[in-house]
């Protein structure tokens, strides 16, 4: 047995650096069954993977244990399958009659479409599945009979028989319903390292669209942020600007030609930030938009959807856009992630070569690749940014495997939040990804039905209502021509003390980083108008961003007002210094005194502060109608909030 986590990415570490391995690989067992492993099935995935395959039958695994040892089959690692022409491999049902039928395409006019269409089997890919369940089945009987070994010494444990003391009355477990099967895990990483060992998911158009859901309120609360909070503005800012290759200095310690230092590069920045959050608006309004068209049409078609035909077309063409959507947007997180080596808990890893005259290419390259941190943080990361190599791995294998690898301290700490925010949208929607290529079995046409028959018509409606990243996001870097000063954070205008006592000086601070912020925008809203004769929010197709409130700005200070102390406040207040003096006396009766004291955030301080702590009222004196005091909540503590409770 193999000792490590997916051993067959460390076959392939071992034997294809720098190089295309030729021939067949020395690690047979690695890549034929990559989740048996002793590293994995020392926890409780041993236990699930009993359970799992003894509560379901065979075929309710074949395509998924086939498709495990994808990267030993499409890298030609291991033997290819076997060819057998005319005939088609039926691994359906649960008994030994249908289990394995071996059927002739004369004899059966259908079965040929069903091996083209991969809802059955090559007689190849059919002896591949034979191979590979015999090891996984022989592989869980003898650790039941280790586990079992009373039962094992009897001969009860594969016999029908009863050992006497056990009740004859049989016990069946129940089969686990779909809901329980693809409930959703309290996390990417439990879900991606239990999912090998679990029956495979379908998929669930509900779960997806609640999922969209979630992170498209996260994107309209993040535009809005950006225009109405200047600390979210500035660390935006600061958080990309860190995670820029063109911040790095150079082998000779100078900068780039146009790095931080000049204000093309603070243009690059801003319009990356912008320019990401309004895309990342209109992709998940369009992912929630599409999940939720597919939760229709799925009960709309559930009593014509057959195992043994094609989907409705209207079913499909949904489907195979939003697949469509899936991988278009996977581009963008792939994409920042290729800034990784500035990022400054990796930084120390890389240099920068000095950038050549009149060029734009910048060549980074490791210190010291002996480094255990390029073993396999990076070897993932330089598997990922390949697109060879990605569809070598498959993204959902990769994803998977860099969430397990990213659960150890010593692999986090490498990682900042910047870098984490990427990686968990990528997760996101390479997990949406992974539920479509669950849909079986016409998981399996959807790249031939998108190929031959229905990708104009696809990629047409797909383009069609990506209105903004395919025709306005060009006007980024023309929008902020001229303006880059008032968005520049280097001279602390966008300084916020929103998190200090409210004084006098830090509201008036306050209030100015607030106008500062207020005048960029206005500046870019008028220069947008301009070039694209419309405001952005009417950029977006029938779909613009919902504005969930009024921006609020800081009010002016007020000064507090002075209370003029009694005769009877200062004897009160002498009492008191008296009593603390004498605090620790433990014979000293003391007495409690009641303190009353307001806040409120608009106004930095009332009557009731400016007045000694053990001020009674006067006798008589008629007490004033007081307004309860209001708690003025962040904007990323009220996003939070409204995640959880939706509706409060």
């Amino acid at each position: 047995m193999s000792t490590t986590h997916r051993p067959d990415y460390e076959a392939y570490r071992q034997e294809c650096t720098g190089r295309t391995l030729k021939g067949l690989s020395k690690f047979q067992e690695a890549y034929k069954w990559p989740y048996i492993n002793l590293q994995d099935l020392s926890s409780k995935y041993l236990i699930i993977f009993i359970n799992s395959r003894g509560r379901n039958p065979p075929s309710a695994f074949a395509r998924a244990d086939v498709d495990a040892a994808h990267l030993g089959t499409v890298g030609h690692f291991i033997p290819e399958p076997a060819f057998l022409p005319s005939y088609t491999l039926f691994l359906d049902g649960d008994k030994v009659e249908t289990y394995g039928r071996l059927v002739s395409w004369e004899e059966d006019n259908a079965a040929a479409d069903l091996m083209l269409t991969k809802r059955q089997f090559s007689p190849g890919d059919g002896l591949k599945a034979f191979e590979l369940q015999e090891k996984i089945y022989l592989f869980l009987t003898r650790c039941c009979e280790l586990i079992l070994h009373d039962f094992a010494e009897s001969g009860a444990l594969l016999d029908a028989s009863i050992p006497t003391g056990i009740t004859t009355d049989p016990i069946v477990p129940p089969r686990p319903t779909p809901s329980t099967v693809t409930r959703r895990l309290s996390s990417l990483a439990i879900a991606s390292a239990e999912a090998p060992y679990r029956l495979p998911a379908n998929i669930d158009f509900e779960d997806l669209r609640e999922t969209f859901e979630a992170r498209l309120s996260e994107a309209e609360s993040y535009l809005f942020d950006l225009r109405e909070d200047p600390e979210i503005f500035a660390d935006a800012v600061n958080d990309w600007s860190e995670h820029r290759n063109d911040a790095l200095l150079d082998t000779n310690g100078d900068p780039h030609p146009t790095g931080p230092h000049t204000q093309d590069f603070w243009g690059r920045v801003v319009s990356n930030i912008i320019g990401d959050a309004y895309s990342s608006y209109e992709t998940y309004f369009l992912l929630h938009e599409q999940a939720a068209l597919l939760c229709t049409l799925m009960e709309k078609y559930k009593d014509e959807i057959s195992y043994n035909e094609q989907l409705p077309k209207e079913y499909l063409i949904a489907i195979l856009k939003l697949k469509e959507l899936l991988k278009i947007s996977t581009q963008a997180p792939i994409n920042h992630l290729q800034n990784i080596q500035s990022s400054p808990p990796l930084r120390h890893h890389f240099t920068r070569a000095p950038q050549a005259p009149g060029t734009i290419s910048m060549h980074i390259t490791p210190k010291d690749e002996s480094n255990p941190f390029f073993h396999k943080l990076w070897f993932l990361l330089l598997i990922l940014w390949d697109r060879e190599k990605r569809d070598l791995f498959g993204l959902t294998n990769i994803v998977n495997e860099f969430e397990q690898l990213i659960q150890e301290p010593e692999e986090r700490k490498n990682l900042s939040s910047y870098v984490l925010h990427r990686f968990s949208d990528l997760a996101m929607l390479s997990v949406a990804l992974e539920q479509i290529g669950n849909y079986r079995p016409w998981a399996a046409t959807f790249d031939d039905e998108f190929n031959n028959n229905h990708q104009e018509e696809v990629h047409k409606i797909t383009m069609k209502d990506l209105t903004f990243n395919t025709r306005y996001i060009k006007y980024m870097d023309s929008v902020l021509r001229g303006i880059v000063p008032y968005c520049m954070p280097g001279d602390g205008k966008f300084e916020y003390p929103a998190d200090q006592k409210r004084t006098k000086q830090n509201t008036e601070q306050m209030i100015l980083a607030e106008k500062n912020l207020d005048f960029f925008w206005d500046k870019f809203d008028a220069n947008w108008k301009k070039l694209t004769r419309r405001s952005i929010d009417a950029c977006f197709g029938g779909h613009p961003p919902i504005n969930m409130r009024e921006i609020e700005r800081t009010p002016a200070w007020v000064e507090p007002l002075q209370t003029k102390a009694t005769p009877q406040s200062q004897r009160n207040t002498s009492a008191q210094k008296c009593a603390h003096d004498e605090e620790n006396n433990k014979n000293q009766k003391k007495t409690k005194k009641k303190k009353s004291k307001t806040r409120n955030f608009s106004q930095p301080s009332t009557q009731t502060e400016a007045q000694p702590e053990n001020l009674e009222p006067e006798l008589n004196a008629e007490l004033p109608n007081v307004e309860e005091p209001k708690v003025k909540i962040p904007h990323h503590l009220m996003r939070i909030l409204n995640t959880f409770f939706p509706t409060w």
